[in-house]
């Protein structure tokens, strides 16, 4: 039973590192690209309306949220390596 909820813990700090880490990428991002991805994947808006609510082209919309998905890998993966 100590080694399930020792286990259990270090899940739980393991996914709470990571997510601190996620939410220090994403404020690393260019505004554009934080805007986007916040909107997009935390609050789940489509590209559609995203572009409707923001005046922005859906073509750029979605190059905003590619852009910002790999710049927040690289940052994710490089905060990795310092971790380990």
């Amino acid at each position: 039973m100590q080694l399930e909820q020792e286990s259990h813990l270090e899940e739980v700090m393991e996914k709470e590192t990571h997510l601190n880490s996620m939410h220090d990428c994403i404020e690393q991002l260019v505004n554009e690209q934080k805007e986007m991805i916040t909107l997009f994947y935390l609050k789940e808006v489509c590209y559609k309306e995203i572009a409707e609510t923001t005046g922005v082209d859906i073509n750029l919309v979605r190059s905003y949220i590619q852009n910002g998905r790999r710049n927040l890998k690289i940052c994710m993966e490089k905060q990795a390596k310092t971790l380990s």
